[in-house]
């Protein structure tokens, strides 16, 4: 039997009924049919593509018109956020689909790597047939979501709101076709049955206390069951996106405090802000770069400048990640990008590939606040922060702390037997400074022009994508047309991955409120010491912690509308515990053993798990370090803000 149709319909024989066309014959129509879906939903797929990369380049057009009219005509297209709030929903809810089934969400897999085959085969089918079951209940609420949206028009441009709906409702759709896809052809049928059956039992629990008054919990109880739950299907390796969802689905069937429409319409107003619209700029910008052989020059300028010191090439990643920080928002993409050219010479130069895992997730993890950060582009779309304040404030800290990782390096490498490299010659310097001029031009071109406001977030991310644009495809022609399509295409995908996450974030954080949750927490800290010292140290802490379960930014969106207001009443400057924040979610992704980056960082190094572990242990300390002294020398992170009179 065919392949396709053992997995599509099971290992067993095909038995003949009266009537009933030749096994053999009726295997290879089965196979057949099973071909024609696959590709009916490959071209679904590529069409779908098609279409976020052509809304990726009209909103661009758009920005950039804007800023052209502004400095040329003093005026502004008035209906630019209308058309950037649908933009922002295509990429957020059709791009996560595709995104979905490209299986670029990520997940927690340290628990379930350990369980046995078949174990860990009923785990995924019903991670599987949990995110169908959100994305049809969501998809469903959607519906009424969009008669209500109907009966207005946007003020600006007057089209019918229910536009801003239907990305919702097409990219759950989409989610329900690429879940049953992966449910019809990764799996046979009776392997699914022992994880659908425990699905229906609980699926059939909630609806029951749902249906029956009676059996609603109180709000306490329903958000302990909710938590647990939730952080279960994140350990179980639930993409965190549809935990979260059905968290906020979960809470809202069992204690009745709204209705589940709720949880659609905060999911939808999590893309609403202007200031998101950087996200997938920022990301395409990054990638353009990286893919036209940016990382390389700038990896060639720390060579020569740190190369040849105690521990050179560890020394040259933490230098790089934080060069490249400064070009693309997001750390797991500048991971991949540095670990992937220095592998090879780290072997060479007789380094354990597990000392440069450590090392470059460590330096990522002090990256965060390195501008275009999207942790601060998150944090800035959710608190009333200035994202240029922001900026600014973030290139000290993550200067003290690679300093300390520096460090570190020198004081380990003594006991390392590696290759010393000679110090570069004027002339290598000389050519490696030249090679890293234009790409270092974009981190300036970023902070001036939000600092003296020639021009906001969104429109610099916009012009980066230009500049960017010039140097890979114009300058130094790395890239040609198709492979710029194929950078397009896998910023909307990541882009998509990222924002859709934002959604759900900004759904269960709503949820969370219902729930009284930041009344809680304030009780508990209270509890446990009435200062500041103990609330940042907790915080720290927490986000250390839920940073690692919930790739980082989710952990912002949640925990920043929570705690900002109580370090507030503390006295603690909200730029400063801004910094505090990121810098700990940071640690977080890539902290062993279960932070997303750290993950990554072992996959581009080639590394051991346990090994990596246990070399990171030092680093990590020095990163929980570099966090504390961020965090009680407020001056590291108000400095550059004061003497530029942003603060």
């Amino acid at each position: 039997m065919p392949d396709e149709v053992s997995v599509l319909f099971g290992d067993g024989e095909l038995t003949s009924l009266p009537g009933s066309v030749d096994p053999g014959q009726e295997t290879k129509l089965l196979g057949r049919a099973a071909r024609s879906i696959k590709s009916a939903l490959d071209l679904l797929d590529s069409c779908f593509r098609a279409i976020l990369v052509l809304a990726l380049m009209t909103e661009l057009a758009i920005v950039l018109t804007e800023i052209f009219s502004r400095f040329w005509f003093q005026s502004s297209l008035l209906w630019s956020d209308e058309a950037a709030k649908l933009f922002l929903s295509l990429i957020a809810f059709v791009g996560g689909a595709l995104a979905y089934r490209a299986r670029h969400h990520t997940t927690v897999e340290f628990f379930t790597g350990k369980l046995p085959a078949q174990h860990k085969l009923s785990v995924a089918i019903g991670i599987d047939l949990s995110v169908l079951i959100a994305a049809a209940v969501v998809g469903y609420i959607s519906l009424d979501l969009l008669s209500i949206a109907a009966t207005s028009n946007t003020p600006i441009l007057q089209i019918n709101a229910a536009w801003l709906i239907v990305p919702l409702t097409i990219g759950f759709t989409l989610v329900i076709i690429f879940a049953l896809e992966r449910l019809i052809y990764d799996y046979a049928p009776q392997a699914m049955i022992p994880a659908a059956c425990l699905v229906a039992v609980l699926l059939g629990i909630v609806y029951a206390i749902s249906t029956f008054p009676a059996l609603h919990f109180s709000s306490g109880t329903t958000l302990a069951v909710m938590l647990v739950a939730f952080l279960a299907a994140i350990l179980l390796g639930l993409p965190v996106s549809f935990a979260m969802l059905l968290g906020s689905l979960m809470f809202l069937s069992m204690s009745g405090v709204a209705p589940l429409i709720a949880a659609a319409q905060n999911t939808v107003d999590g893309t609403n802000n202007f200031i998101l619209l950087t996200l997938p700029f920022f990301i395409w910008a990054g990638l353009i770069m990286e893919k036209g052989g940016i990382s390389l020059r700038l990896v060639r300028f720390a060579m020569v400048l740190v190369g040849h010191l105690r521990g050179g090439l560890l020394q040259v990643v933490v230098l790089t990640i934080y060069l490249v920080s400064g070009i693309s928002g997001s750390k797991i993409a500048d991971v991949v990008a540095v670990g992937s050219i220095l592998r090879r010479e780290l072997k060479k130069q007789g380094y354990k590939p597990e000392d440069g895992a450590a090392v470059l997730a460590s330096s990522a993890a002090m990256s965060e606040t390195i501008p275009p950060s999207l942790a601060m582009l998150v944090l800035g779309s959710v608190a009333p922060i200035s994202i240029g304040t922001l900026f600014i404030a973030g290139l000290l800290p993550a200067a003290v702390i690679a300093l300390l990782l520096m460090i570190l390096n020198y004081v380990l490498s003594r006991h390392r037997t590696t290759a010393i490299v000679p110090r570069a010659s004027i002339m290598e310097m000389l050519r490696a400074s030249a090679g890293a001029i234009l790409p270092l031009v974009m981190p300036f071109i970023m902070v001036i022009g939000i600092r003296f406001g020639f021009a906001t977030p969104t429109e610099v991310s916009a012009v980066a994508v230009l500049y960017g644009l010039i140097l890979a495809f114009v300058i130094y022609r790395a890239v040609d047309m198709k492979a710029l399509y194929t950078i397009a295409v896998e910023s909307c995908l990541l882009a998509g991955m990222v924002l859709f996450i934002i959604a759900a974030a900004f759904s269960f954080a709503w949820t969370l409120t219902a729930a009284n949750l930041p009344a809680r927490l304030a009780a508990i800290l209270h509890s446990v010491g009435d200062n500041a010292t103990v609330f940042v140290v907790g915080s720290i802490l927490l986000l250390i912690l839920v940073g690692s379960l919930l790739e980082g930014l989710p952990a912002l969106i949640i925990l920043s509308p929570l705690l900002m207001p109580i370090a507030s009443q503390y006295g603690i400057d909200i730029i400063h515990y801004s910094m505090i924040m990121i810098l700990a979610m940071g640690v977080g992704i890539f902290i062993p053993p279960i932070g997303i980056g750290f993950y990554i960082s072992c996959s581009v190094s080639e590394s051991r798990l346990e090994a990596t572990s246990a070399a990171m242990v030092p680093y990590f300390v020095v990163l929980v370090l570099g966090v504390l002294v961020v965090a009680f020398v407020p001056a590291i992170t108000l400095a550059v803000p004061h003497l530029l009179r942003t603060h």
